[in-house]
């Protein structure tokens, strides 16, 4: 009898420790040596469960075992757990293998052979699962524990992060998350490329800022190059913000999970708001469904956002003169000819020079600064003073939530309540409660922090002349674009009329910022505004 031992354990922690596979090796081959049976060969899976046949060992015995040559005649396993957790899989398997002339022996589980074996199998096999899901169960419900109480779950932190013990419990380490300096700097350098740009080049898409890193020899943790599938993960994981969630979805189907089976989780921030809000306005304004990607790679100005004034089609690129010469035209115009739109036809450089001229001359001029900004200045001193109100009323909120909770917590260690399923659920109530104020107080702040009130006259001159050189950067096409976008939403031209519009809620975004941090960011929408504001005012210039 030639026979193949199969040995398994489930978690990286076991393979690491080298204990259990050795043990179930060794016990597999003195069964054989008892039999006088020859061991021809011996297959590992190291980490990885049962509960799925997805495994890379397991799928090699099983085609050597049923191919022509048939190599083996019997499979020894220790138990039948090793190998397979499920019932579907065990038997399906195991019936592959009756086909092929082979023997399926668990060295701990003799149950012989015949309809009296398959029925034990089964049951066997049922078993197994039902403990499987049920070890499932109590791991993950320990987990989300663990996830409440601030401590990491033994994953793999993202790039930027590294884990210490931040106490014991017996033998057990309890790790927190703590920044990696060095991992930090290349985390923040993707949003700077991504947001700002770098000196003269301007902002940088998904491919470019890995081609940058890995031209730089910098590599991934697992010392592989940074892919733009990487990057994306970096510029949307809210880890970054001190947001996390654990348990978000089931690790088998990638299905969202319920919210009320989340556990948030705080973690040390790398990236601010504004920066990581900006740079995923603009990955949702260049996806493919939004915006066509010849739009977002063009280099030429005005592309997306200028539209013929007579029937709103949008103006396309065309040539002249070999080449030599390049318009703006009306598209429907050049798709359906005349007797859908007269159309409209202007050199590309004309309108570009006008477009950019009224921006620079008018719009930034201080005084159109000052009238622009006037009424937003008013609503927003009006909007701050109830802000304040409203950040009092909700501290006054959680002052009382977090009492509640310490008393309940409090009632519990002393054992004056049991923590049954309904007070559970309470508790988790008042949790949720409690982060969904403590979440709104940090919104209001922000928005409190930028005042536009302070905003001084020399703070203004500085902020058209910032804004002015990135318009007018020389040889930076998609540069200029993105802070014109910042301004502009929709241009019009007609034979003798050109209307340009902008919100001034934008602009009022852009000095907000600029009156904070001193740096100019592209407009983008806070996570928190779920619609626009009602008091939208469109700029005509």
């Amino acid at each position: 009898m030639r026979a193949a031992i199969y040995v398994r354990v489930s978690t990286g922690q076991q393979a690491m420790q080298d204990l259990s596979i050795p043990d179930q090796i060794a016990q597999c081959e003195a069964y054989c040596n008892k039999r006088e049976w020859e061991v021809v060969a011996t297959f590992t899976d190291a980490g990885v469960s049962a509960s799925t046949d997805n495994r890379h060992d397991f799928q090699a015995m099983i085609a050597e075992a049923c191919s022509p040559s048939k190599p083996i005649n019997v499979i020894i396993v220790h138990s039948q757990s090793r190998f397979a957790r499920n019932t579907l899989d065990l038997l399906h398997y195991t019936k592959k293998l009756e086909k092929a002339g082979v023997q399926f022996v668990s060295i701990t589980q003799d149950i012989g052979n015949g309809d009296q074996a398959d029925v034990l199998r089964t049951i066997l096999g049922a078993m197994d699962e039902y403990q499987s899901k049920e070890t499932s169960k109590h791991v993950k419900r320990s987990m989300c524990e663990n996830a409440r109480q601030g401590f990491w779950n033994g994953s793999q932190p993202p790039l930027g992060y590294r884990t210490y013990i931040a106490e014991k419990r017996g033998k057990k380490d309890k790790k927190k998350l703590e920044i990696n300096p060095t991992e930090a700097e290349i985390v923040k350098r993707v949003f700077r490329l991504y947001v700002h740009g770098e000196g003269e080049q301007g902002q940088l898409g998904l491919k470019a800022i890995a081609n940058l890193l890995n031209n730089e020899g910098f590599t991934t943790r697992k010392g592989s190059l940074f892919m733009m599938q990487y990057i994306h993960k970096i510029l949307t994981n809210e880890i970054y913000i001190s947001k996390y969630v654990f348990n978000k979805r089931d690790s088998k189907t990638g299905k969202v999970r319920p919210e009320d089976q989340w556990v948030k989780l705080t973690t040390p921030r790398i990236i601010n708001d504004v920066e990581f809000y900006a740079a995923r306005d603009r990955l949702q304004h260049n996806h493919p469904l939004v915006t066509a990607p010849r739009i977002v790679n063009s280099s030429i100005l005005l592309t997306g956002f200028v539209h013929c004034s007579k029937c709103n089609a949008p103006l396309r690129i065309r040539t002249g003169k070999g080449g030599a010469y390049r318009y703006y035209r009306c598209g429907k115009h050049a798709d359906a000819g005349i007797s859908a739109c007269s159309g409209c036809s202007m050199r590309m450089e004309k309108l570009d020079d006008i477009v950019l001229n009224t921006v620079l001359d008018r719009t930034l001029a201080p005084e159109r600064l000052d009238e622009l900004l006037t009424p937003l200045i008013e609503r927003n001193t009006h909007s701050q003073r109830l802000q304040g109100e409203r950040i009092k009323s909700l501290k006054s909120d959680k002052r009382q939530l977090r009492m509640q909770l310490d008393a309940l917590w409090q009632q519990i260690s002393t054992e004056e309540l049991r923590l049954d399923s309904s007070l559970k659920s309470y508790i988790d109530k008042l949790q949720t409660k409690y982060e969904n104020t403590s979440r709104a107080i940090i919104r209001l702040e922000y928005q409190n922090s930028t005042p536009l009130d302070s905003f001084t006259n020399i703070q203004k001159h500085s902020f058209a002349d910032a804004l002015r050189t990135r318009l007018t950067a020389k040889g930076q096409p998609k540069f200029r674009k993105a802070y014109l976008r910042s301004l502009l939403s929709h241009i019009d031209v007609g034979e003798n009329i050109i209307k340009i519009s902008g919100s001034s809620t934008d602009l009022a975004k852009l000095v907000s910022n600029f009156n904070s941090t001193g740096k100019l960011v592209p407009t983008f929408e806070q996570e928190w505004c779920t619609r626009e504001d009602s008091n939208l005012c469109p700029l005509d210039s």
